[in-house]
């Protein structure tokens, strides 16, 4: 392993946008598998109805998902291999979805990840909660598990909802809630330079949140999408691609956020 480093317990991160499309599963997929190449053991936790992570990442068949830990099902039962030695799995289903409504009448609805986690927290440096948009029970179940939380932001679009979404946050720091939730950073997705826009973006987002922005942007990048077809991470895919240097570079940077390098 290139970094001996462990933790007592793991780092929980939660990969949270309100809106879809702005690169959660990409950005939590490449993150796991760049801590993996530093030497940490990572779980992923696939909380998205849309199961893309699953998908790109569980290396064997999938029997139960995350909706059966909602029903009660031990957590330990629900922990798969994926297509990295390094890096476990809880996978997702499109039958998720109907997990929200059964859980309305829950009592502590909202920490019933929170709590399953703790018994394997042991097991792993990080674990990644890949989310789901919103801000229903499921979202609001993995911000509550987590320790901190990344943010990708695409377009002036994702851009807008910013003070919803720190809305949202300031909600879930509650006492009863999620006290201790840090905001790690915001991270710009499918960023051109070579675009006004893109730059404004950036140059507003340093202006309004400072260091909380990420140095580091992940540039438009197709091999990005293509190696989840093919089942492999993009540091195995095509490792000289801008995408694979831009999340490793990430990577490092997090790293160093964290005092772990």
């Amino acid at each position: 392993m290139e970094n001996e480093k462990t933790v007592k317990k793991a780092k929980v991160v939660a990969i949270y946008h309100r809106k879809g499309g702005v690169g959660k599963t990409t950005l939590t997929l490449c993150l796991a598998f760049g801590l993996a190449k530093k030497g940490f053991r990572v779980l992923i936790v696939d909380s998205d109805s849309s199961a893309n992570a699953s998908g790109a990442a569980c290396s064997e068949d999938i029997t139960k998902t995350i909706r059966d830990l909602f029903l009660g099902v031990p957590i330990g039962d629900l922990i798969y291999p994926s297509i990295d030695p390094n890096v476990d799995i809880i996978p997702s289903c499109f039958a998720l979805s109907t997990i929200e409504p059964m859980l309305i009448s829950e009592f502590s609805r909202e920490s019933i990840l929170r709590d399953a986690l703790e018994s394997i927290k042991g097991k792993y440096d990080v674990i990644l909660i890949d989310t789901k948009p919103g801000v229903e029970t499921i979202p609001t179940n993995a911000l509550c598990a987590a320790d901190e939380v990344i943010i990708p932001i695409f377009g002036a679009f994702a851009m807008d909802i910013m003070d919803q979404i720190f809305s949202y946050f300031k909600a879930l720091m509650s006492p009863r809630l999620n006290p201790n939730l840090m905001i790690r950073g915001i991270l710009l997705t499918k960023y051109d330079d070579r675009t006004n826009m893109s730059k404004k973006i950036k140059k507003v987002l340093v202006k309004r949140f400072g260091n909380k922005v990420f140095e580091t942007t992940i540039p438009v990048c197709i091999k990005l999408e293509e190696c989840t077809m093919y089942q492999q991470s993009i540091y195995d895919y095509e490792p000289g691609s801008t995408g694979a240097i831009a999340y490793m570079e990430f990577t490092e940077e997090l790293l160093e956020r964290w005092g772990w390098n």
